[in-house]
């Protein structure tokens, strides 16, 4: 999509987003680089759909989550949308995985996420296709949505949205700084690291389901 047909976000000031609320003890499912650690949030600039952001001059440390174990393997490993619109069988790589680790995690608190999908997206005036859709070229564009809705007055402690790879799931970024890992989330039992068994065959599992071939 051309930066013509994507809408800059307006002023923070001026942004009032539906905000979902995500309950206490409802699961989160995340899969992570297990060097943070179950409860650490990545700290790096590593670019996202909906990161970095900044807060004073800092990158905001951020964790990726998901409903549901699937919707958590589309969105961090099983990225074959692009070579499915290609008519190429897409393949997950065992190395891909390394260093990788699942975790589910319970909120302790109610989490506040600015709703970026059905009337979500309508009350922003956008467009699916102009936000979830989109491509790693555009992350530019939606890690700047991010940022206003970080700044914005609204409450909040992250983003929720339908997930592009999954779309019967919801996936969602939390923010440290609203969100204290420590003390508003906890483990649901040991994290899986999933570059060795039992963990590699929930991998190989996920890549079946999904008509994804499986290397290594």
């Amino acid at each position: 999509m051309t930066a013509a047909a994507l809408p800059s976000p307006p002023p923070a000031a001026e942004l009032e987003p539906a905000v979902e609320t995500w309950k206490v003890g409802e699961p989160l499912v995340r899969i992570y680089e297990g060097r943070w650690g179950p409860l650490g949030f990545n700290p790096t600039s590593s670019a996202g759909r909906f990161r970095p952001i900044h807060d004073a001059g800092s990158v905001v440390p951020t964790a990726y989550a998901a409903n549901d174990e699937e919707t958590a393997f589309a969105e961090v490993l099983l990225r074959g949308v692009d070579a499915l619109s290609g008519g190429n069988l897409p393949r997950l790589y065992r190395k891909e995985v390394d260093g990788i680790e699942m975790v589910r995690l319970i909120p302790k608190r109610e989490l506040r996420l600015a709703r970026l999908n059905g009337t979500g997206l309508t009350r922003l005036k956008l467009l699916r296709s102009q936000m979830i859709d989109l491509y790693p070229p555009n992350y530019p564009y939606t890690a700047a949505w991010a940022q206003a809705l970080y700044d914005c007055p609204t409450e909040l402690d992250g983003i929720s949205w339908t997930s592009r790879q999954n779309d019967s799931g919801r996936a969602v970024i939390l923010w440290q700084g609203p969100v204290d890992p420590q003390q508003d989330l906890e483990e649901d039992g040991d994290p899986i690291e999933l570059d060795s068994e039992p963990g590699l065959e929930l991998v190989r599992q996920a890549a079946v389901t999904a008509g994804f071939a499986f290397s290594g």
